[in-house]
This record gives structure tokens, sequence and C-alpha cells, in this order.
């Protein structure tokens, strides 16, 4: 006989195989915690520090990596989760397209603005 019954086999891949893939909640948490530390980390060197402009959306930027990582290596350690780079990946990925969109809606937003002036006048 076996050691391993089939049904104990498969419970333990199974398990095995929800630790090796991404969370959907620690990519968002990831991704929200590191927009969270751009935005601060930009604040910070912009008004308090007084950087020029490229020096604060650096340490903005660093912050953003920063908040992204260690956001991401606690809660992947805390559940257990061995899918740490995948995690890291889709929460930058989440980030990019966040940053897409907000852009797109700034040029829809500036073309609305000026077709509307431009119609009132």
């Amino acid at each position: 006989m076996a050691p391993f019954s089939q049904s104990e086999r498969y419970d333990e891949l199974m398990e095995e195989h929800d630790r090796s893939t991404p969370s959907l909640p620690i990519v968002l948490f990831s991704a929200a915690t590191g927009i969270a530390g751009a935005i601060i980390g930009f604040f910070l060197a912009w008004e308090i520090l007084g950087w020029q402009a490229s020096w604060s959306v650096a340490a903005a930027v660093l912050l953003l990596c920063a908040g992204v990582g260690v956001s991401n290596g606690l809660l992947s350690a805390a559940t257990g989760s061995r899918a740490g780079i995948a995690n890291i990946g889709f929460s930058c990925g989440v980030i990019l397209l966040t940053l897409i969109f907000f852009g797109l809606c700034g040029v829809v937003g500036g073309l609305a603005a000026t077709i509307i002036i431009a119609a009132g006048s």
C-alpha cells in the first residue's frame, strides 16, 4: 500500500498550487500601497524638502517601487504565498493600467473642454 491515498495526494498538490499562484488581494493592496507611497514621496520632496521636479519624481518612483516590494513581500510571507514575483508583476501592471487610464481621461477631458470653449465663443 502507498503511504498516501489518492485524495491526500490530490489535496497536497492543490494546496501547493494555491500557494504558487498570484493572489488578487495581495496584488491590489501592493499596487495601492505603491501609489500611496509615490504620492506621499512626491509631496514630501516637492513641498517639504523643496526639491526640483525631476528629483521629486525620482523620489516618488523610488517610494513606489519600495511600497510595492515591501508590502508584497510582507503579505506573501504572512500568507505563505510563493508567488512574490508574479504578485509584483501584476501590481506593476495594475499601476501601469491606472496611469494609462488617467492619461486617457486627461486627454479626453482636455479635448472636450477645448471643444466646449470653442463652441461657446
